[in-house]
């Protein structure tokens, strides 16, 4: 999806400290409640305090988590690059020069909602891009806190990744992790 002519691709992330977000209270056809868990078990819901409520209603608001992961090309760095350079009546050698320092593979951002970052509340995420295989060519582990006014008003970088070299597939694999949580969202970030 095209963002102020970034591209990229935003999700929801509900993470939740203790809780299994893929977990599911379901009825049976016998009116049994039961807990669909997201490796394949399941249980009996039984109503007493050592069963966690699952649903995504249960869920505070301070546990859930907006992410989304945007990418910009080389091609659209460059031309702002150059844009902004000629605006400051720069010579053509210090426009190629600046041009040179360009990613050549485009950034890839992490961002948050400005509003959602809470001062007393250090969630740490761990932040991964992948291009092939399974070895991620950048991994960071950011607290929440320190995200970054972006230009774009209400909207915090977490992490600004530059790919240098140039990707060899066509969609990255950015990942994000919680491992106090043990929770983990993949998301698909189409290179162009």
């Amino acid at each position: 999806m095209k963002l102020s002519g970034l591209v990229g691709c935003a999700c929801l992330l509900a993470f939740a400290a203790g809780a299994f977000a893929n977990d599911i209270i379901a009825t049976t056809s016998n009116g049994s409640t039961v807990i669909l868990h997201d490796n394949g078990r399941w249980e009996y819901y039984q109503n007493n305090a050592k069963i966690r409520d699952v649903r995504p209603e249960a869920m505070p608001e301070d546990a859930k988590f907006n992410v989304s992961v945007l990418y910009e090309s080389a091609d659209k760095l460059k031309k702002n690059v150059r844009m902004a350079m000629e605006a400051d009546f720069a010579t053509e050698e210090e426009i190629k020069d600046s041009l040179r320092k360009v990613p050549k593979g485009g950034i890839i951002y992490f961002q948050v909602p400005t509003k959602q970052i809470k001062k007393g509340l250090n969630r740490e995420f761990t932040y991964s891009v992948y291009d092939k295989g399974k070895t991620p060519v950048f991994s960071k582990t950011v607290a929440e806190t320190e995200a970054t006014p972006s230009e774009d008003a209400g909207v915090s970088n977490l992490v600004v990744v530059p790919v240098y070299g140039r990707p060899k597939s066509k969609v990255m694999k950015a990942r994000v992790e919680n491992r106090a949580a043990r929770q983990t969202l993949d998301i698909d970030v189409p290179i162009q």
